[in-house]
């Protein structure tokens, strides 16, 4: 299934292989150029999220405004927004209609770009000056989910739409362990490592192996990590949630296949 077909707020995609989706070339009305993209989900609003390959030198030295919201996860190579500098692990929320002095990728790499709508930089564009203020992970330290010893978390901050964080997971196994689910959308993508984890409504009995490259969305309060979810060493995971970040534990699933 193409991600880029469906209506992501109603489709459960769960662990979409990055590297079975179609590349297609993204322009940004108002800079100069293309990148390579792969459409990891979207809705019918126009609002996407998007795995892209950075090239040195693709952007904008001149001023300008983005006509939608967009936030930037950099997890090889670097871009320079305005005076931000991002390097690999930083995240940008960069709100709509403000201007940033600029848009430089300055190395090669890879990023996730969401943004709230279909998206252009308006060079022309008079406005306000974006306060901006990137996340920088290194600097945090990881804090243990109690309710999942072996998995931990960073607050990224506040993006668009809601909550921004990375997941990380070591020697985690969740054994008989119960489902949880969010009351907002959420999506998830791997950059490091291998988990296992067992999505509901997908087909129950068949755990997921997700390694760098897998994305989930998960619509507002499907069932994730069920009993049987491990990750043997250590992963490293990207969130968003589509509100507060908030947690129902001990979420009842479905019925199982073979259950009565």
């Amino acid at each position: 299934m193409d991600p880029a077909l469906v209506d992501r707020t109603i489709t459960h995609l769960a662990g979409v292989d990055d590297a079975s989706l179609p590349v297609r070339p993204m322009t940004i009305p108002g800079i100069t150029g293309s990148l390579e993209a792969r459409i990891l989900s979207t809705d019918m609003r126009g609002s996407s999220s998007r795995l892209l390959r950075l090239r040195s030198g693709w952007g904008s030295e001149a001023s300008g405004a983005f006509t939608a919201a967009v936030e930037l996860f950099v997890f090889k190579g670097a871009l320079q927004v305005g005076d931000c500098a991002l390097e690999t692990g930083d995240y940008l929320h960069v709100p709509q209609n403000r201007v940033v002095g600029g848009l430089r990728a300055t190395e090669d790499g890879a990023a996730l770009l969401m943004s709230s709508g279909p998206v252009r930089y308006d060079q022309f564009f008079a406005g306000r000056p974006a306060d901006l203020e990137p996340s920088r992970p290194s600097g945090q330290d990881w804090v243990p989910v109690p309710e999942m010893p072996g998995r931990f978390m960073k607050r990224l901050g506040r993006g668009a739409v809601g909550d921004v964080w990375l997941g990380g997971a070591h020697q985690w196994d969740h054994g008989d362990g119960g489902w949880h689910s969010h009351p907002h959308h959420e999506e998830c993508f791997v950059i490091d490592g291998e988990i296992t984890l067992r999505e509901q409504p997908y087909d129950a009995d068949e755990p997921l192996t997700a390694g760098p490259g897998t994305y989930f969305f998960r619509p507002a309060g499907t069932p994730h990590s069920g009993p049987g979810s491990r990750c043997e060493d250590t992963a490293l995971t990207f969130h968003r949630a589509f509100g507060d970040l908030h947690t129902d534990w001990d979420v009842v699933a479905a019925d199982e296949p073979g259950d009565t």
